[in-house]
């Protein structure tokens, strides 16, 4: 499996949109942040965006898709600055005769807890503006269909509109780390092929007993010279990130049910003293406490997943 398509599975991409609509007149939507991927799709007409922090607010046009990895705060408006706002006059989004501004917003919505690679790879806002989406094949297809189905309104439109934000999240990163490989500690590593290499072994097999050597040989590399690329690329050496890696792994794996002793064993630990030691050094609690917290989220409680 290729890394992002690990990493998005690992942390269980789950899209859902909450808004499809027109809004019409005088307008505004505040959005507090709710530490949740966003995105919002405008389908027609314009609005601005004011990040709340103090900048120029920011005019998004038709077709323009605005992603923010970490949900920063922010405001959308038919104004460049709405101050004051009641309810939003809404339309439905296949009302084209309604006018106004038509949205579709959503979040991505990953595991909580651990942190997520590549939510944390992307910057504060990611705007594609109108003709970027047009330039690449696959994205301006997925935003027609979901523009499409999000304005149908038939059964199952619900369902499959959230899997095809699934889509467009997955298609946006691509491009974000096709078109800016040097940004980021990760979308370096995709364009170094002997650290994506040892990546892509390090997230494949994370139980298996990795060494330096070992490493270097999947990646046909020296060890030095992956020690080296490998720290200059991702901050930490190899082995260290492994075990961060295998911890965050075990927090997702604790969160869907597994005990402790087996999360303990799929990650390659080989005592359970030294996995909670691991563990609870990381992330501030026990692995306890975030099995209990995934068995309280689930219906059922208690429950041991299956592996």
């Amino acid at each position: 499996m290729d890394l992002i398509s690990n990493l998005l599975r690992t942390f269980h991409l789950n899209a859902t949109v909450f808004e499809r609509s027109r809004f019409c007149g005088s307008w505004r939507l505040d959005h507090p942040g709710r530490d949740q991927a966003s995105f919002h799709l405008i389908v027609s007409g314009h609005c601005w965006l004011d990040p709340l922090d103090g900048s120029a607010p920011m005019r998004l046009d038709t077709g323009d898709l605005l992603v923010l990895p970490r949900d920063a705060p922010h405001r959308l408006s038919d104004r460049a600055r709405a101050e004051q706002g009641g309810a939003p006059d809404r339309a439905a989004l296949a009302d084209t005769e309604a006018g106004g501004t038509g949205i579709i917003c959503g979040y991505f919505v990953f595991d909580e807890g651990a942190s997520n690679p590549v939510l944390d790879a992307l910057p504060e806002y990611l705007l594609l503006r109108a003709d970027e989406v047009d330039g690449a094949a696959a994205l301006r297809a997925i935003v027609a269909l979901l523009v499409d189905e999000a304005s149908a309104e038939l059964p199952g439109s619900d369902a499959l509109v959230d899997r095809l934000s699934d889509a467009l999240f997955i298609q946006v990163v691509r491009q974000y780390f096709h078109a800016h490989p040097d940004e980021s500690a990760l979308g370096a590593a995709l364009s170094d092929p002997a650290v994506h290499r040892a990546l892509e072994c390090l997230h494949s097999e994370p139980a298996r007993s990795w060494d330096l050597d070992t490493l270097a040989r999947e990646a046909a590399i020296s060890r030095s010279a992956l020690v080296q690329r490998f720290s200059d690329t991702m901050g930490v050496a190899p082995m260290q990130y492994l075990q961060r890696w295998r911890l965050k792994l075990a927090h997702r794996l604790l969160s869907d049910g597994y005990t402790v002793t087996r999360a303990c064993d799929h990650v390659g630990y080989r005592t359970e003293a030294g996995f909670s030691k691991a563990f609870k050094r990381q992330f501030g609690h026990g692995p306890g406490a975030v099995r209990r917290a995934g068995n309280s989220r689930r219906p059922g409680g208690e429950r041991d997943a299956a592996g």
